[in-house]
């Protein structure tokens, strides 16, 4: 017997399959609608105002069908097809007098109909299907629609209707995961018809009709379908309309859809469209955010790193299709870290193993990934994070160079390096220590050979963009946050990072989320002042030391800063869909240094954060979090000097993606040794290290240092000046 199935949020059993069958092929046959009434009954599905949830149940049924579950009887549609609007066969109602201004119009209202029962019905259908451009096409879903009336006549129509389920720009921008917007969307609607009529030139008149709606909406869809929407949608065709009325009323403009339509099917089927958004209450985003966050059981990176078989317990949340694979990844794993400097095929003890491991990595399931591979190390490293009052999230992007990879498919192109390879966007959490937690969020592409184009670029929304990664890494970093409010995580990003988008996601995300950039645009302020010349007015708050980590070509050097910090409200760039964004409150710190020595960079960084500074200490603080940043430059690091991650040879990208999850995670655990030794130079030698690493090091202090060891009791008998037996004492050392 086939298992249960499950479609939309709801379980079919194998018997419920097998009575949807045997009533879609009885005879006379019944109708898809009646067959729809019969799974909500079957399933207890019902919408919350108490009936039927026939369209969710239509949609599972096509989805039943197309999986070759169930046959649907045949669908029953009247001619031309459709569910299209039905006209009335009249002239349409005249209109008589109308003045130029919407504030001379008599008796302006809105009219609500009551279904399609409604005298007025009729009178809709025939305005938009002779006057609005989409004409007679068919409304499906939950419907609310309005006549705009006066003493003059009926002036135009709106029309509501479901949200779209896939929406990149719209979800971008309210920040939600996909488990929230599946249970959130129907409380986002759709402005699916707006329409004043032809005849009808009356100044302002179309947005005061969108600010009655606005007012009354939520009260109207609530009244009839029991559910309070948060948000509207809808789209302009920009070929036709600009969108001014709406930018008028106060909607914003978010980006532009895919053409892929409502359901969002595989390929573009329309044109594509800016997308408009109105919020009906001033908390609408973080509302739409919430979700139940799965638990999570704070775990100590000591505790962490001290587990025996630490390849097993990272990895024994992954999920790839079948127990095996999960336990063929955990032994890659191991040996990746027995010798990560070894070759990939290199790293196995035998012709076996080495097969089994290229075995997993080009196996052709889809459910072996870069993702899939990271997300037990992830949900481990959120563990640690929970087990912290602060942690800090730095940002950053880095190319892997796989140009000798003649052969291989699916590379790109470097940006100005020459060669081929992949790009790296990562998400690493650090203690305020500097010890890496792990990784919380990877993402890996290749970029197409494309000229940019500066004003195309700023006309587009930012998913449509490369740079939406460092907003993507955000979101993840704000899934994370709900399952940890009692602890304060802080994303960091460089200046490349200094993106508009990015500081309005911070103030409606989850209260212990917060952001620290470095800014790269000398932003606008109010009073047309500029950022750098604003804080340049600013008194000098604090003169400090700061230890500048060595460049290329540069060493280390230990420098003095001036520190100033001010409240800046930085306004919204004059360009695409962010004209019409608000202003944002942020704190600026500016870390000048006044004499740099010659030839070297001066010390110049402008931090924006969402973090209140209330004093010297405040600040210093912010800019210490700061120079943790460098601490995914020491991993990136790791990764291709240490564990040698351009070095693979695969003849996909795809395949060299899902060896880099296991580098990513070695790469890891190789700077949490180092920064753990440093951090806590007393620490145990045998919570990092087996026995017989410890005799493997022993030996090599033995041969290569004044000092001897005791190989019995693992304990140095003759110990450098501060260090225990039984320690370890750390030095700066490479990679």
């Amino acid at each position: 017997m086939q298992d249960s199935v499950i479609l939309c949020g709801r379980e079919f059993s194998p018997e419920l399959l097998m009575h949807l069958s045997t009533l879609a092929k009885q005879q006379p046959p019944i109708s898809r609608n009646q067959l729809a009434r019969e799974m909500c009954c079957a399933l207890a599905w019902f919408s919350p105002d108490g009936r039927p949830a026939l369209s969710s149940a239509k949609v599972a049924l096509n989805k039943l069908s197309k999986r070759g579950l169930l046959q649907l009887p045949p669908n029953k549609l009247r001619p031309g097809g459709g569910h299209r609007l039905r006209r009335s066969g009249q002239e349409l109602p005249p209109v008589e007098g109308v003045p130029k201004s919407v504030d001379k119009v008599r008796g302006l209202r809105l009219y609500l109909l009551s279904g399609q029962d409604d005298a007025l019905h009729l009178v809709w259908n025939d305005l938009i299907i002779q006057q609005h451009p989409c004409g007679d096409a068919p409304l499906v879903g939950a419907q609310l629609r309005y006549l705009i009336g006066s003493e003059h006549g009926w002036l135009g129509a709106l029309g509501f209707g479901p949200a779209a389920f896939a929406l990149g720009c719209r979800d971008k921008w309210i920040g939600w995961s996909s488990v929230a917007r599946v249970g959130n969307l129907r409380e986002v609607i759709g402005l699916s018809r707006l329409l004043i009529r032809r005849e009808v030139h009356c100044y302002n008149l179309l947005s005061k009709a969108l600010s009655l709606v606005g007012k009354r909406v939520a009260d109207d869809w609530q009244a009839r379908y029991g559910v309070r929407p948060r948000l509207v949608e809808t789209f302009v065709d920009r070929s036709r309309f600009h969108g001014r009325s709406l930018a008028a009323s106060n909607w914003q403009r978010v980006g532009s859809s895919s053409g892929r339509g409502r359901l969002g099917p595989k390929e573009p089927i329309k044109s594509v469209k800016d997308v408009w958004v109105y919020a009906l209450e001033s908390q609408a985003r973080q509302k739409l955010q919430i979700e139940t966050p799965a638990p999570l059981t704070p775990c100590p990176i000591m505790q962490s790193l001290a587990q025996a078989d630490w390849c097993q317990w990272e990895l024994r949340h992954l999920e790839l299709g079948d127990r095996r694979r999960g336990r063929r990844a955990q032994a890659i794993l191991q040996a990746r870290w027995d010798q990560p400097q070894a070759s990939f095929y290199g790293s196995f003890n035998g012709w076996s193993a080495a097969k089994g491991a290229y075995g997993l990595i080009e196996h052709p399931s889809a459910d072996i990934g870069l993702s899939s591979l990271l997300s037990s190390h992830q949900e481990r490293t959120q563990e640690r994070m929970a087990a912290e009052s602060v942690v800090l999230l730095p940002q950053d992007t880095t190319t892997l160079n796989h140009t000798g990879l003649v052969q291989t498919t699916g590379l790109g192109s470097l940006g100005d390096n020459p060669g081929r390879g992949l790009w790296l966007h990562s998400l690493l959490a650090f203690r305020p220590d500097g010890v890496p937690l792990g990784v919380l969020h990877a993402h890996c592409w290749a970029r197409p050979p494309e000229a940019s184009d500066t004003a195309q670029r700023n006309a587009q929304s930012l998913e449509e963009k490369e740079s939406v990664r460092w907003l993507d890494a955000f979101h993840v970093a704000g899934q994370a946050a709900r399952r940890m409010p009692q602890t304060q995580l802080v994303v960091i990003t460089d200046r490349e990072g200094d993106l508009y988008e990015l500081h309005d996601a911070v103030h409606i995300g989850p209260a212990n989320l917060h952001i620290l950039v470095r800014a790269e645009h000398d932003r606008k302020l109010e009073q047309d002042e500029k950022l750098w010349s604003f804080m340049a007015q600013q008194p000098l708050g604090q003169r400090r030391q700061l230890r500048v980590p060595r460049r290329s070509g540069q060493p280390e050097r230990l420098t003095e800063v001036e520190v100033r910090w001010a409240p800046v409200k930085i306004e919204a760039p004059a360009v695409g869909c962010k004209k019409s964004w608000p202003s944002l409150w942020l704190w600026a710190i500016w870390v000048h240094e006044p004499n740099a020595p010659a030839g070297v960079e001066t010390i110049d960084w402008m931090l924006l954060t969402d973090l209140p500074i209330d004093g010297p200490e405040a600040a210093w603080e912010k800019v210490q979090w700061y120079c943790r940043r460098w601490g995914i430059e020491e991993w990136h690091r790791a990764l291709k000097t240490g564990c040698g991650a351009e070095q693979r040879e695969f003849k996909t990208a795809e395949h060299l993606q899902r060896v880099l999850a296991f580098d990513l995670m070695v790469a890891w655990r190789v700077l949490a040794c180092v920064k753990l030794g440093r951090a806590l130079p007393q620490l145990a030698a045998t919570v990092l290290y087996t026995a017989q690493e410890l005799e493997v090091l022993m030996a090599a202090i033995k041969k290569n240092s004044p000092f001897h060891a005791d190989q019995q009791t693992n304990t140095a008998t003759s110990q450098p000046p501060g260090c225990p037996p039984g320690r370890l004492c750390w030095q700066e050392t490479g990679w």
